[in-house]
């Protein structure tokens, strides 16, 4: 009975031990499945990761030309260093005179695609490849075998006997081209400097007045013959473009030199294309204010010319009025244009133009004092052109008005620039408005002694303005005792005229007419009193003889 329970002891530890033992096993597998799973996801998740990131690329280029990119590192080797390898496999293969295209084949292997020749890998597309060109792996492979056959079917072609002929044929013609173009060049400059020789004093006379005719010609060879340096360099630069495009090697830099000079000009015109709407609206704006100029220039000078009358607006405002209007619609024009013009709103533009402003404001106080003051003279319309005018003392016609300045000239024809600021702050009369208007009287004094009536002064006195041509006949001369001195009476004749510009020949005429009538009449004209030097009988006397007979005849 013991021995039973025993056995049947030994069995349940048994059956529970393999219940562990299996157990323990479930578990490890479950453990196991989870790390690999884990790993898995964990791959996925870096792959992604890997898609996401850009990878390194190298250019494949065996003869200078790229023919396509390798992307990404394998294991310790970098993009560069494949491409390298790449690229020198491709040489070996342009090298090997046992190459045909049909040699060049495309095999799978481990879920990547080689290009082998002879079984020789040449280059590899696995996904990676395919994946950074968003195409299939086979596409892949296709396109970089077809690009291994055309760079090295082009390297052998560039690199042919019947190539390097062309080139030296192409050479020799481009360098004689050149030598000939040269002679030609220099033929038509000397040709032209003949030409220019031959046209002095004939077209060639001077260039307004600055240089005479043989300056002008040297003038103009001198510019033939930097003409002809340009044609000339151009000429070179042209040959050396087409030189260094005959090679392979050196194509690179024939097609550097070029864009040296195409780029400026695409620049330019580029520059030129997309500033044409704002030209455009630039040219739109000048039309509208030139023709808006012409329109109100032809109403001032109708107005100028009395065909058009406005009521208190003088015809001599026509033109000073125009003129201010034209000034403000130049600024007003400025304004608009200014945001359209190139770099416009640029802070050296705006500063160039603040300092500009601010040299104008210091230096310009007198000028803008002389401009209102010609404005204010303008519309006050003290005088105008022609008329016979004094200012302080000067006495002359006026000749010219401007915004600054008035000119007049002189009976002497001496021609005097008065400021318009001075001409503000001056007294002015004008002889020529008092003329026409009323009359300008000219007035002489004469000193008659006391011995002789004053009836009788008169009497002479009106026979000399009588005498007096270009005299108003309708305003009567008039006379004025002006003052009793000790020796003499003084008389004012007093005469009008309606010509101010006559004023000196008046003045002299009458002068003139006074000394004869007073001589034929026998009177002394005490102007000034003759006091000394008289003879004591009283015999000498001032009277000048008359036609030829003595006074006391």
């Amino acid at each position: 009975m013991i021995k039973n329970t025993h056995t049947y002891s030994i069995r349940v530890l048994y059956i529970l031990t393999l219940f562990l033992l299996c157990t323990t096993f479930v578990q490890a597998q479950k453990k196991s499945s989870s790390k690999k799973k884990a790993e898995v996801i964990v791959e996925k998740i870096d792959t992604i990761e890997a898609k996401k990131k850009p990878l390194s690329k190298a250019p494949v280029a065996p003869f200078r030309d790229t023919i396509f990119y390798v992307y990404g590192n394998i294991g310790s080797f970098t993009s560069d260093q494949r491409a390298e390898a790449i690229s020198k496999r491709i040489v070996e293969l342009e090298e090997d005179h046992k190459y045909t295209e049909d040699s060049l084949k495309l095999v799978e292997h481990n879920g990547t695609i080689n290009i082998l020749y002879n079984n020789q890998i040449i280059a590899s597309i696995d996904t990676i490849q395919a994946e950074q060109q968003s195409r299939s792996k086979i596409d892949v492979a296709q396109e970089y075998r077809a690009q291994i056959i055309s760079a090295i079917d082009n390297h052998r072609e560039e690199t042919s006997w019947q190539r390097i002929a062309i080139q030296v044929v192409g050479v020799m013609l481009i360098l004689v081209a050149e030598y000939f173009l040269v002679k030609l060049i220099y033929y038509a400059i000397r040709r032209l400097k003949i030409f220019v020789r031959m046209q002095r004093d004939k077209r060639i006379k001077g260039l307004f007045g600055i240089i005479d005719a043989q300056r002008e010609v040297q003038v103009l060879v001198i510019v033939c013959n930097i003409l002809r340096s340009l044609l000339i360099l151009v000429s070179l630069y042209l040959c050396v473009l087409l030189l260094f495009k005959l090679f392979p090697d050196t194509k690179d830099i024939s097609d550097r030199l070029l864009d040296y000079v195409v780029s400026p000009f695409k620049s330019i015109i580029k520059s030129v294309i997309d500033y044409m709407p704002k030209l455009f609206t630039i040219i739109v704006i000048v039309v509208i204010f030139k023709y808006t100029q012409k329109f109100l220039r032809s109403i001032a000078d109708k107005i100028a010319e009395g065909k058009i009358t406005l009521k208190s607006f003088y015809p001599d405002w026509a033109r000073p009025t125009y003129n201010i209007i034209k000034v403000i619609l130049i600024i007003f024009m400025f304004i608009l244009i200014f945001p359209y013009l190139p770099k416009s709103d640029s802070n050296i533009f705006q500063g160039v133009s603040v300092f500009a402003g601010i040299i104008l404001s210091l230096g310009s106080t007198s000028i803008i004092g002389n401009l209102v003051a010609g404005l204010v003279i303008t519309y006050m319309r003290p005088f105008k052109l022609g008329d016979r005018i004094k200012m302080g003392d000067c006495v002359g016609n006026v000749i010219e008005k401007t915004a600054l300045v008035t000119r007049i000239k002189t009976p002497k024809n001496e021609v005097i620039t008065i400021p318009n600021s001075t001409v503000m702050s001056s007294q002015t009369v004008n002889y020529s408005f008092s003329a026409k208007e009323y009359g300008l009287i000219l007035y002489t004094p004469v000193t008659i002694g006391y011995d002789v009536p004053w009836q009788k002064v008169h009497e002479l006195l009106l026979e000399v303005a009588q005498r007096t041509d270009n005299l108003s006949k309708k305003q009567k001369p008039f006379i004025l005792q002006t003052a009793l001195n000790d020796f003499y009476v003084e008389y004012q004749l007093n005469v009008y005229i309606k010509e101010a510009n006559m004023m000196p020949r008046v003045y002299s005429d009458i002068r003139q007419n006074v000394q004869d009538v007073f001589a034929e009449a026998g009177i002394e004209v005490m102007s000034p009193h003759y006091i000394i030097n008289r003879a004591v009988d009283g015999t000498d006397s001032t009277i000048p003889p008359v036609k030829g007979k003595d006074i006391h005849e």
